[in-house]
């Protein structure tokens, strides 16, 4: 794509904006992100360098049913939730969801902040499934739409 670098060496990406993304379904849950796939004109790849601050959650736990997402973790420590089991992660370890996969999260309980590199695909439509909230969001084509889980129904209304 023109205009876009290929490349984004350590200084560019220093330089980039850190943009605190807030999560639609929980304002606690909040991450400081440099979007390098954007910055490099990725257009079906999303990959990120996020910063959790502590006492943060990076989002609400969740699964993609299209989707699929990757977490490599650089600096710092804290807990993955994947499924009912709770793991500590620290540098070098590496997370990847296939769309489907156990519902996740990532939290920082620590002192310091915790930094990783996530991303994924970005599929045209995604369903996620916020299972504590009892909550759904359909994405088709950049917009998302919520709705709760108990509203579904497998069978079409009667007219």
């Amino acid at each position: 794509m023109p205009g876009k670098p290929s490349l984004l060496q350590q200084v560019q990406i220093a330089e980039l904006p850190e943009t605190r993304y807030s999560h639609p379904l929980d304002a606690a849950a909040q991450r400081l992100t440099r979007s390098l796939g954007d910055a490099a004109g990725l257009q079906t790849i999303g990959v990120h360098l996020v910063r959790l601050e502590p006492d943060r959650a990076s989002t609400v736990f969740h699964f993609h049913h299209q989707d699929e997402e990757w977490i490599y973790i650089l600096s710092g420590r804290g807990v993955a939730e994947i499924g009912d089991e709770k793991s500590a992660v620290g540098p070098g370890d590496f997370m990847g969801f296939v769309a489907g996969s156990a519902p996740h999260s990532l939290s920082n309980p620590h002192e310091e902040d915790l930094v990783y590199l996530v991303g994924g695909n970005r599929c045209a439509i995604d369903t996620c499934d916020y299972p504590r909230l009892g909550m759904r969001r359909y994405r088709v084509d950049g917009v998302s739409e919520f709705v709760k889980l108990d509203a579904l129904s497998k069978t079409p209304p009667v007219r």
